[in-house]
């Protein structure tokens, strides 16, 4: 039996299910975990056709989750045009959370506060639309709030965006757990990664990109392949005492 005293905590940069004929076999190696919550990133959600986070929650028979996506799929920034941002729900490509407990959801959409890099001298600022979800769990009357996000790779632009994740979920009910891709070598959050071990490129990992974050300890970590994606997923058994 799990101790009600801990949270077992899976992220995973789903890569949008690729290779598409490997995502089943994939679902059923994340469901062995036997995870409490999931935290997705490049996961998708297009009307009829796919909605991975719903798939990720029936496989694992968790009943609660949400979706946030970026403003659309495969979106760049355009300094002349501010696409409207998404709410929870809608189509695109983003973030999710799965989780075992009942939750209430939050989501921020991130800033890019620097120049990033032009595509060919065009003025087009290169990146996708950030955001984070979070869910305030009620995990046996105790309230434990986790997140999910996928920072930008340009240099400077996801640590700014990460101390942006760390402001927003202080203004939500602590204690905090954040997972996701942050695009960066080593962890820069104000919180000790709970998981280490390269995690990037899942074949012949060079260097680890993917993290689960938070003050409280784990009492158990590992860094596992699954049949899908380019990330490997970390998980992390988390004491809530």
């Amino acid at each position: 039996m799990r101790s009600k005293a801990s949270l077992r905590v899976l992220s995973l940069n789903l890569q949008q299910g690729r290779p598409r004929d490997q995502f089943a076999r994939g679902l059923s190696q994340i469901a062995r975990l036997r995870p409490d919550v999931v935290l997705l990133q490049e996961a998708d959600r297009v009307a009829t056709a796919v909605d991975h986070t719903s798939q990720v929650a029936r496989a694992c028979g968790l009943k609660h989750y949400q979706f946030l996506p970026g403003r659309s799929t495969w979106a760049t920034i355009l300094p002349l045009l501010n696409p409207r941002a998404k709410r929870p729900g809608e189509d695109g490509t983003g973030v999710g959370i799965v989780s075992r407990f009942p939750a209430r959801w939050h989501y921020h959409h991130l800033k890019t506060n620097r120049p990033l890099a032009r595509m060919r001298n065009l003025h087009v600022d290169m990146d996708q639309p950030r955001q984070v979800l979070a869910g305030t769990l009620d995990v046996f009357g105790q309230e434990v709030t986790v997140a999910s996000t996928h920072l930008s790779w340009h240099v400077g632009v996801g640590e700014d965006q990460l101390r942006q994740t760390e402001s927003f979920l202080q203004s939500l009910p602590g204690p905090w757990v954040l997972g996701g891709d942050f695009n960066l070598r080593s962890n820069r959050s104000i919180w000790p990664s709970l998981v280490h071990g390269k995690t990037y490129p899942a074949d012949k990992p060079r260097f680890q990109l993917d993290y689960i974050v938070s003050y409280l300890e784990a009492c158990e970590s590992s860094i596992h392949h699954f049949a899908f994606s380019d990330h490997r997923g970390v998980f992390a058994v988390i004491n809530l005492d």
